[in-house]
Protein backbone atom coordinates (compact mmCIF):
# COMPACT_ATOMS: atom_id res chain seq x y z
CA UNK A 1 0.00 0.00 0.00
CA UNK A 2 1.44 3.32 -1.06
CA UNK A 3 1.02 6.14 1.41
CA UNK A 4 1.09 9.49 -0.33
CA UNK A 5 1.87 11.54 2.77
CA UNK A 6 5.26 9.92 3.33
CA UNK A 7 5.82 8.55 -0.19
CA UNK A 8 6.87 5.07 0.90
CA UNK A 9 5.83 1.43 1.00
CA UNK A 10 4.46 1.64 4.49
CA UNK A 11 1.60 2.93 6.48
CA UNK A 12 3.38 5.59 8.57
CA UNK A 13 0.23 6.70 10.32
CA UNK A 14 -0.42 3.22 11.72
CA UNK A 15 3.25 2.47 12.45
CA UNK A 16 3.42 -0.51 10.08
CA UNK A 17 6.61 -1.25 8.20
CA UNK A 18 7.00 -3.85 5.48
CA UNK A 19 10.49 -5.15 6.13
CA UNK A 20 10.90 -6.67 2.66
CA UNK A 21 10.50 -3.28 0.99
CA UNK A 22 12.82 -0.30 0.89
CA UNK A 23 11.27 2.46 2.88
CA UNK A 24 11.90 6.11 3.53
CA UNK A 25 9.56 6.21 6.52
CA UNK A 26 11.27 7.56 9.63
CA UNK A 27 12.16 4.78 12.08
CA UNK A 28 11.13 6.93 15.04
CA UNK A 29 7.50 6.76 13.91
CA UNK A 30 7.62 2.99 13.66
CA UNK A 31 9.07 1.96 17.02
CA UNK A 32 8.68 3.59 20.39
CA UNK A 33 10.29 0.72 22.32
CA UNK A 34 13.29 1.89 24.36
CA UNK A 35 16.24 -0.39 25.09
CA UNK A 36 16.42 -1.53 28.70
CA UNK A 37 19.50 -1.24 30.88
CA UNK A 38 20.25 -4.51 32.70
CA UNK A 39 19.43 -4.19 36.38
CA UNK A 40 21.15 -7.35 37.55
CA UNK A 41 24.58 -6.94 39.10
CA UNK A 42 27.39 -9.33 40.04
CA UNK A 43 30.75 -8.91 41.69
CA UNK A 44 31.99 -11.99 39.90
CA UNK A 45 33.91 -14.51 41.97
CA UNK A 46 35.91 -12.78 44.72
CA UNK A 47 38.79 -14.49 46.52
CA UNK A 48 37.89 -14.06 50.20
CA UNK A 49 40.59 -12.48 52.34
CA UNK A 50 41.45 -14.97 55.14
CA UNK A 51 40.41 -12.40 57.76
CA UNK A 52 36.98 -11.76 56.18
CA UNK A 53 34.30 -13.12 58.49
CA UNK A 54 31.25 -11.22 57.23
CA UNK A 55 30.26 -9.99 53.77
CA UNK A 56 28.39 -6.66 54.07
CA UNK A 57 26.16 -5.46 51.23
CA UNK A 58 24.67 -1.96 51.43
CA UNK A 59 21.72 -0.96 49.24
CA UNK A 60 20.74 2.72 49.25
CA UNK A 61 17.35 3.55 47.73
CA UNK A 62 18.00 7.08 46.50
CA UNK A 63 14.60 7.37 44.78
CA UNK A 64 11.36 8.86 46.10
CA UNK A 65 9.50 5.54 45.82
CA UNK A 66 10.02 2.09 47.39
CA UNK A 67 12.32 -0.24 45.41
CA UNK A 68 12.30 -4.05 45.56
CA UNK A 69 15.68 -5.80 45.46
CA UNK A 70 16.90 -9.40 45.57
CA UNK A 71 20.26 -10.05 47.24
CA UNK A 72 22.10 -13.33 46.88
CA UNK A 73 25.52 -14.07 48.35
CA UNK A 74 26.93 -17.33 47.03
CA UNK A 75 29.71 -19.27 48.71
CA UNK A 76 31.80 -20.82 45.93
CA UNK A 77 33.78 -22.85 48.47
CA UNK A 78 34.61 -26.14 46.73
CA UNK A 79 32.51 -24.95 43.75
CA UNK A 80 29.27 -25.60 45.71
CA UNK A 81 27.55 -22.23 44.96
CA UNK A 82 25.63 -22.41 48.23
CA UNK A 83 23.60 -19.44 49.42
CA UNK A 84 25.10 -17.89 52.57
CA UNK A 85 22.90 -17.22 55.61
CA UNK A 86 21.99 -13.53 55.83
CA UNK A 87 20.70 -10.94 58.23
CA UNK A 88 19.32 -7.59 57.08
CA UNK A 89 18.89 -4.30 58.87
CA UNK A 90 16.92 -1.28 57.71
CA UNK A 91 18.80 1.87 58.69
CA UNK A 92 16.93 4.05 61.14
CA UNK A 93 14.73 1.22 62.42
CA UNK A 94 15.09 -0.03 65.99
CA UNK A 95 14.02 -3.56 65.12
CA UNK A 96 16.38 -6.54 65.09
CA UNK A 97 17.42 -8.30 61.90
CA UNK A 98 14.70 -8.59 59.27
CA UNK A 99 15.99 -11.96 58.06
CA UNK A 100 17.70 -13.88 60.82
CA UNK A 101 20.22 -16.15 59.14
CA UNK A 102 18.19 -17.25 56.13
CA UNK A 103 20.29 -19.22 53.60
CA UNK A 104 18.07 -18.16 50.67
CA UNK A 105 18.12 -15.10 48.39
CA UNK A 106 16.79 -12.09 50.28
CA UNK A 107 13.90 -10.22 48.63
CA UNK A 108 13.03 -6.91 50.26
CA UNK A 109 11.27 -3.65 49.38
CA UNK A 110 13.42 -0.74 50.55
CA UNK A 111 11.36 2.33 51.50
CA UNK A 112 12.13 5.62 49.73
CA UNK A 113 15.40 7.28 50.78
CA UNK A 114 16.38 4.37 53.09
CA UNK A 115 19.46 2.17 53.47
CA UNK A 116 19.30 -1.62 53.73
CA UNK A 117 22.38 -3.35 55.17
CA UNK A 118 22.80 -7.10 54.59
CA UNK A 119 25.31 -9.25 56.50
CA UNK A 120 26.17 -12.64 54.95
CA UNK A 121 28.21 -15.20 56.85
CA UNK A 122 30.49 -17.71 55.11
CA UNK A 123 29.83 -21.12 56.66
CA UNK A 124 33.24 -22.75 56.41
CA UNK A 125 35.61 -19.84 56.96
CA UNK A 126 38.25 -22.18 58.36
CA UNK A 127 38.40 -24.41 55.25
CA UNK A 128 41.31 -23.37 53.02
CA UNK A 129 40.06 -24.78 49.68
CA UNK A 130 38.71 -22.24 47.15
CA UNK A 131 37.48 -19.52 49.52
CA UNK A 132 35.57 -17.60 46.81
CA UNK A 133 32.21 -15.88 47.02
CA UNK A 134 29.96 -13.80 44.75
CA UNK A 135 27.42 -11.07 45.47
CA UNK A 136 24.43 -10.94 43.09
CA UNK A 137 21.81 -8.17 43.22
CA UNK A 138 18.67 -7.76 41.17
CA UNK A 139 17.58 -4.14 41.39
CA UNK A 140 14.86 -2.09 39.68
CA UNK A 141 15.80 -0.84 36.20
CA UNK A 142 16.80 2.70 35.37
CA UNK A 143 13.54 4.71 35.54
CA UNK A 144 14.75 7.43 33.14
CA UNK A 145 13.31 7.30 29.61
CA UNK A 146 15.24 6.78 27.48
CA UNK A 147 17.77 5.06 29.76
CA UNK A 148 21.45 5.77 29.35
CA UNK A 149 23.15 2.40 28.65
CA UNK A 150 26.60 3.81 29.47
CA UNK A 151 25.90 5.66 32.75
CA UNK A 152 22.45 4.57 33.97
CA UNK A 153 20.66 6.46 36.71
CA UNK A 154 20.22 3.49 39.04
CA UNK A 155 17.53 4.05 41.70
CA UNK A 156 19.46 1.79 44.13
CA UNK A 157 23.18 2.20 44.83
CA UNK A 158 24.97 -0.94 46.06
CA UNK A 159 28.38 -1.60 47.59
CA UNK A 160 29.96 -4.57 49.31
CA UNK A 161 32.80 -5.13 51.79
CA UNK A 162 34.35 -8.14 53.44
CA UNK A 163 34.97 -7.26 57.09
CA UNK A 164 36.88 -8.96 59.89
CA UNK A 165 35.55 -9.73 63.38
CA UNK A 166 35.99 -6.11 64.55
CA UNK A 167 34.39 -4.55 61.45
CA UNK A 168 37.48 -3.50 59.48
CA UNK A 169 37.14 -3.85 55.67
CA UNK A 170 39.60 -6.39 54.30
CA UNK A 171 41.89 -5.79 51.35
CA UNK A 172 40.55 -7.15 48.08
CA UNK A 173 36.99 -7.64 49.32
CA UNK A 174 35.54 -4.20 48.50
CA UNK A 175 33.38 -3.70 45.40
CA UNK A 176 31.75 -0.31 44.87
CA UNK A 177 28.63 0.37 42.78
CA UNK A 178 30.35 1.24 39.50
CA UNK A 179 32.61 -1.83 39.85
CA UNK A 180 29.71 -4.29 39.82
CA UNK A 181 29.25 -6.00 36.45
CA UNK A 182 25.82 -5.59 34.84
CA UNK A 183 24.39 -8.85 33.62
CA UNK A 184 21.18 -9.92 31.93
CA UNK A 185 20.52 -13.01 34.04
CA UNK A 186 20.45 -13.47 37.80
Amino acid sequence: MMNSSCNCDCDCHNNILRLNKVSSCPISQISSVQPSVPSNFTTGAIWRNPATETIVVTLLNKSDIPQTVTVSVLDWQNCAQEEMPKEAFLCGESQPSLFNGTPTPLIFTIPAKKLLVVHATPQNVWQPADPCYEVLVKAPPDPITPPDPVVPNDPVILNTWGINDIGVPQEGNTVLHQQFHRTIFL
